[in-house]
Order: C-alpha cells, then sequence, then structure tokens
C-alpha cells in the first residue's frame, strides 16, 4: 500500500501573514513526510501572476498550483457553480484547511481548524463580510469535516459547548512563538518609527478585538497618575473598524506620546520587543495568543487580559489584568514599570514558559491527528 496524500491549504500563507496565516505556515514548514504520509501544499495562483517564493521559503513540502482562478473569485463562486476541488488539485486521501472553512465540491477525508469562536462570542468585532462568511459557511465546513483542529483547550471547550460538537470529534494542535529572530540596531529602529523615551509595547492588528480603546486610556491614565515617561508604541497592521481607536488616541491628553507604526518586519519585531519595558496585550478574546509569548522569548515582561485562552498560554509568567477594566488595566502596567524584581521575576517565568509551546511538538501532534482519521473507515 502507497503513502497516503495530505494536502494542505496554504492560501493564508500569502500577503501579510498574521495569526492563521503564520500557523498555516509554520505547520507547513515543519512537517516532513513520514512512512505513512506524504504532504503537499494546495495554492491558488491565477496563470502564475502572483511571486509566493517569500511567502514559501522554508516550507520544503511539494506545492500543487491552481492557474485557473483567483482564489477570491473561486470563493465567491463556488456555492454557484459545482467547480470540483478536483478540477484544480489532486484528489488528496485527507485534506486540511486552516482557516475554518471548506470549500464544497471536495472528495476525500477532510479536517479544518476552528481557532476560536469570535463570530459567536463577539460577532460585533468582526468586520461584516469575515463575519457573514463564518456566519453562512461553518454549519457545512463542521459536517464535511472527518475532524475539527484548534489551537488550545480553552477553544476547543468553546467548541463543544457552543457548537454542541463531541470533545472525540476535536483535537488541539497548539500555536507556538516563531523562530527568535535576532533584534537588530536598536537605534535604527528608534530613528525610523521615533521612538525617543522608554516605551510600552503593544504588537498585534489594530482592530476592536484587540481592546485599544482601553489601553489607550489607561496609558493616558498613568501619564498623568503617575508620571510615567514613556511612549506607547502600538506596531502591527491595520485591520478593520479602527476609527475609534485612532480617534481615542488623537483624543488622548498625552496624544504626541502615542504613535502607531503599522506592519513590522520579524526583525523589528524582535527588536521592539527586546527593548520594551513591558508588552501590553488586554485583547477581549483569543484562541491562541502569541504575541505574548514572543514578547517572552524576547525577556520582555508581559501585561496580559486574564481572558480567554490566555491564562492558559501564559501560565503564571504574565501580570493579568481585567480587560474591561481600564484600572485594572493600568495598575498591572504599573505594578511592571515600578517593580524591577517583578518585571525580573516575569522575564526568568517568561524564559520558561514559551518553551514549552514548539513548532515541531505542533507538527508531530498535527502527525499523529492525520494518521488517526485515515486509520478511521
Amino acid at each position: 500500500m502507497g503513502k497516503m496524500k495530505v494536502a494542505l491549504e496554504l492560501q493564508p500563507i500569502c500577503g501579510k501573514r498574521s495569526g492563521i496565516g503564520n500557523y498555516t505556515y509554520e505547520l507547513a514548514r515543519h512537517l516532513k513526510d513520514q512512512d505513512e504520509l506524504e504532504f503537499y501544499g494546495n495554492l491558488f495562483n491565477f496563470l502564475g501572476r502572483n511571486n509566493n517564493a517569500q511567502a514559501l521559503s522554508g516550507v520544503s513540502i511539494p506545492i500543487r498550483t491552481s492557474r485557473a482562478f483567483p482564489y477570491g473569485v473561486y470563493r465567491r463562486i463556488w456555492h454557484k457553480i459545482p467547480i470540483p476541488y478536483e478540477a484544480m488539485f489532486p484528489r488528496a486521501d485527507l485534506s486540511l484547511f486552516f482557516n475554518y472553512i471548506v470549500p464544497p465540491h471536495i472528495k476525500g477525508k477532510v479536517a479544518t481548524t476552528i481557532h476560536d469562536l469570535t463570530y459567536l462570542r463577539f460577532p460585533e468585532t468582526m468586520e461584516c463580510k469575515n463575519l457573514l462568511r463564518l456566519q453562512n459557511d461553518m454549519d457545512y465546513s463542521i459536517k464535511r469535516s472527518s475532524h475539527l483542529l484548534t489551537v488550545s483547550e480553552f477553544s476547543k471547550r468553546e467548541i463543544v459547548e457552543l457548537l454542541n460538537i463531541s470533545p472525540e470529534r476535536i483535537s488541539v494542535v497548539p500555536c507556538a512563538p516563531a523562530e527568535q529572530v535576532p533584534a537588530a540596531d536598536f537605534s535604527k529602529i528608534a530613528e525610523k518609527f521615533q521612538i525617543k523615551s522608554p516605551y510600552v509595547l503593544y504588537i498585534g492588528t489594530i482592530e476592536p478585538r484587540k481592546n485599544l480603546v482601553r489601553l489607550i486610556r489607561a496609558f493616558d491614565h498613568l501619564k498623568k497618575s503617575a508620571g510615567i515617561p514613556h511612549q506607547l508604541i502600538l506596531a502591527g497592521g491595520a485591520g478593520w473598524g479602527n476609527e475609534e481607536i485612532y480617534e481615542a488616541a488623537r483624543k488622548a491628553e498625552y496624544t504626541d506620546d502615542i504613535h502607531f507604526i503599522g506592519y513590522v518586519s520579524a526583525e523589528e519585531k524582535s527588536t521592539l520587543y527586546a527593548s520594551a519595558d513591558v508588552f501590553v496585550f488586554p485583547s477581549l478574546y483569543e484562541g491562541f495568543g502569541i504575541p505574548p509569548l514572543e514578547a517572552m522569548q524576547m525577556s520582555c515582561p508581559v501585561v496580559c487580559a486574564n481572558v480567554a485562552s490566555l491564562p492558559e498560554v501564559v501560565g503564571n509568567a504574565a501580570e493579568l489584568i481585567d480587560p474591561f477594566d481600564e484600572a485594572d488595566l493600568a495598575r498591572g502596567v504599573q505594578n511592571v514599570l515600578e517593580d524591577k524584581e517583578y518585571a525580573d521575576l516575569l522575564r526568568a517565568r517568561g524564559n520558561l514558559q514559551y518553551k514549552k509551546y514548539t513548532w515541531d511538538n505542533s507538527a508531530q501532534q498535527l502527525i499523529r491527528v492525520c494518521k488517526n482519521i485515515l486509520e478511521k473507515s
């Protein structure tokens, strides 16, 4: 009997990658063929117009490309025109999808990844088109899947509770921080991003779910009440619905000390973590939450929301705060900034905590899941 073929849908790795794209990329990069399994990736590239070499750098599994449609067009028409998935990609024994939705008209076994249930818990924090996509296509995707993947025990409990799915149908394949990119010369980063003083750091998408309006207000309060000399540096790509966030920064009393610096490279990110006095992650809801672990990897003390998956991910290595309470958020940041021994303790704990999560381990877990799915008749 030949090897079983496992196809990974790699579309999320293209463009500026954030959470789901990084998850897809790192698993693809760390998977290796087994005695029983042969892995390859599927990627849409209409007429070969996109140069995906950089996006695929480090991915050693073979890539099958479909030049027939742009992916966005295919997604818009797949309910109206019954195009078999096998018309675009070779049939696999198991197809893995990492961004919730399974396309129709696909043969073989299927597993999809449900990272979190924001669309049920906090629908108001989602962009309308993404919310509608999940509302319209999740039922089919779950029914079509032989098995479901998720990224934390918290998300597994959410799926069981809110979608009424048996725990046996769900496997946890956790995220991990990316391999550490050495920090660059901070003076160059400081000049580029106009960082002129010690700073409090946030890295992540600029969007409502990340709770940045409360972070800005808490920072403003700390500047006023505690006289901290810091700037607030907010790094990350602009998501949707961020007008209120930018407006809060404009209206802040210390608006000149609040800087949005946009999407940053891996090297810039490492440098920002390494030189920050504290990293703050006040997100209202995360299926996993990689940035706190990335900060720990660079020996930066972390203040983190005490909700959703985040306590599971950070363990005892972060100052936990109530993300709905601006005063508690300010208190947590102040605790770290004013107590050097406590900040050093968080650094030491963080150095142990982030090592609990590696992409090699997650890839091995995914291999076990694939074997289990394929062994079932």
